[in-house]
């Protein structure tokens, strides 16, 4: 009697903190906006304090988006690769030509969109779920952040699906 409790109040708990980073409609791996920012910014200030010695520490990091794991990215101004956690191939790769289905250069994309809005800013692409064949309807949050105590900077981001 006792496990089957346990295992009713983990299942119940993890149901609530994969809910809690929805939208409105609950719909599958469709995260709040804010907790896209929150993430994208807690990479930034890393990147600002450690430099390049934040990358291993963020591409660790997974935050749930109701029930599918999530991440931040890194890209130069290139654009290049400087780290992506779920296609590993892409890192050190020039993203000058990379596309989605429609024919967005979505990393040079996400480049202007810094450099129109440091801040941070919406990019809307395609983009294929791991596992899956069929690129499906994304939008990333994008912001500029300085590279530690140089004058470079890099293009870090996080994404939910729309």
């Amino acid at each position: 009697m006792k496990i089957i409790m346990l295992t009713t109040i983990m299942l119940i708990s993890g149901s609530a903190f994969a809910a809690e980073h929805c939208t409105k409609d609950k719909k599958k791996a469709i995260c709040e906006e804010k907790i896209v920012k929150d993430k994208v910014d807690w990479a930034c200030s890393l990147v600002e304090k450690k430099g390049k010695d934040a990358v291993a520490e963020i591409k660790k990091m997974r935050f749930d988006c109701c029930g599918e794991p999530n991440y931040v990215w890194i890209n130069d101004m290139h654009p290049k690769m400087v780290m992506h956690p779920i296609k590993p191939k892409l890192d050190g790769t020039d993203l000058t030509e990379n596309k989605d289905p429609d024919g967005k250069k979505l990393f040079v994309e996400f480049a202007s969109a810094v450099k129109r809005a440091p801040a941070g800013d919406w990019v809307k692409y395609k983009w294929t779920k791991s596992e899956e064949s069929d690129p499906t309807p994304k939008k990333s949050w994008v912001k500029a952040c300085k590279v530690g105590a140089t004058e470079e900077k890099w293009v870090v981001g996080s994404g939910t699906w729309e």
